[in-house]
């Protein structure tokens, strides 16, 4: 019984901050805004570190693109159709700008950077997509 209740009251707890977050915190992304997503397929002996790439690669990419970033959102795969299907990508980020030139101008200074960067977290090479977010 007191199992039950101990769940019922983690649960409730979890709603009402999960509602309370999604109140404090407006979409940052609009309509006509630049989408850069970056996918990291999984597969047989890829690996990914989270431990890595959350506190410093993340952080690296704020501080190349500054105030030109509008957002960053970064999904962890969970699995694929079906909860018994491994994840087709380990990881996806998601990174919102006004434009593509304010993508592609820092890239082209700090690009040779990022790559320096993939293998202290990963072995797979991320496949990037740039699309303009429409809803």
């Amino acid at each position: 019984m007191k199992t039950k209740i101990i769940l019922v009251m983690v649960l409730i707890t979890m709603l009402l901050g999960f509602q309370c977050n999604a109140k404090a915190d407006p979409p940052f992304h609009k309509k006509g805004m630049i989408k850069v997503s970056i996918f990291y397929r999984n597969g047989p002996g890829k690996t990914f570190d989270w431990d890595y790439y959350l506190p410093k690669h993340i952080a690296l990419v704020k501080k190349v693109y500054g105030k030109a970033l509008k957002g960053v959102t970064i999904d962890k795969g969970f699995s694929g159709r079906s909860s018994a299907e491994g994840p087709i990508y380990l990881a996806i980020c998601h990174l919102y700008f006004d434009s593509v030139a304010a993508y592609q101008d820092p890239l082209k200074e700090n690009g040779k950077k990022f790559a320096e960067d993939f293998p202290k977290y990963t072995n797979i090479t991320p496949e990037v997509q740039i699309s303009e977010v429409i809803q």
